[in-house]
């Protein structure tokens, strides 16, 4: 897998900022040696969906011409499928967007949405069924009960992240020593599997981060600003920090 750097908008921007984001990101040339992923707020997925569509790409290497590959993500979705649940969108909508991650058990929605492994599973079906990647979040607490709600069939397929709860929102990742045997507990259930970190992500620390063998960051304060998210990419291309 390509080291995924995913920017997690959560709650932020409006339209017109977004578009912004999306004009100075996509107008930076970065090395094919990263994955760039956006995960806005579900009302502003169509619109980078059109904007990312619209790209023309090259006859030769299938690449756009004029900005880099980005993937889209989606921060959350229903635990339940198409029918009559008010307020929800189930993952067969996101399948029309051109999603190919979405984030799911993030810490901020088990603690203000409540919502339990059981409910991360469900989620994690339905991503599954219409062929969504699913970015499951675990804080040290999740992990044990995460795994047993997850048969074999779905942790196969799925990417994990380590989110300690604590270090959301700061300027400091946790230290390395921690985050390094946190994934492998994750590891010991998921062998094969990459884990990604989320935690204070920025352009100081996620050199340091590239040194423990992650499978990718998630990065929400940094990547609001979308010139420090783009120095954050190019601090781990070149492993300054």
């Amino acid at each position: 897998m390509t080291f995924l750097i995913l920017a997690n908008f959560k709650s932020h921007k409006l339209a017109s900022e977004a578009k912004k984001w999306l004009e100075i990101v996509s107008a930076h040339p970065f090395l094919s040696e990263v994955e760039v992923s956006v995960a806005p707020s579900h009302i502003h997925l169509e619109l980078f969906s059109d904007k990312l569509a619209h790209r023309q790409p090259d006859v030769q290497t299938r690449r756009s011409t004029d900005s880099p590959d980005i993937s889209l993500a989606a921060q959350d979705v229903s635990p339940f499928p198409v029918g009559s649940y008010t307020g929800a969108v189930n993952a067969s909508q996101l399948v029309d967007l051109d999603i190919k991650y979405c984030l799911v058990g993030h810490s901020e929605r088990r603690r203000y949405f409540h919502e339990t492994p059981s409910d991360v599973a469900a989620k994690v079906r339905q991503l599954l069924d219409v062929g969504i990647t699913p970015i499951i979040c675990l804080s040290t607490e999740d992990i044990t009960p995460q795994f047993a709600a997850l048969d074999d069939s779905l942790r196969a397929r799925c990417l994990f992240c380590y989110e300690p709860p604590g270090d959301i929102g700061g300027t400091e990742s946790a230290a390395p020593e921690d985050i390094k045997k946190v994934t492998d507990r994750i590891h010991s259930y998921a062998p094969t599997h990459p884990v990604m970190y989320g935690g204070s992500v920025n352009e100081q620390n996620v050199a340091a981060l590239r040194l423990l063998g992650l499978g990718g960051v998630l990065v929400a304060t940094a990547c609001l600003d979308p010139k420090q998210f783009i120095a954050t990419i190019e601090a781990y291309i070149h492993g300054k920090g």
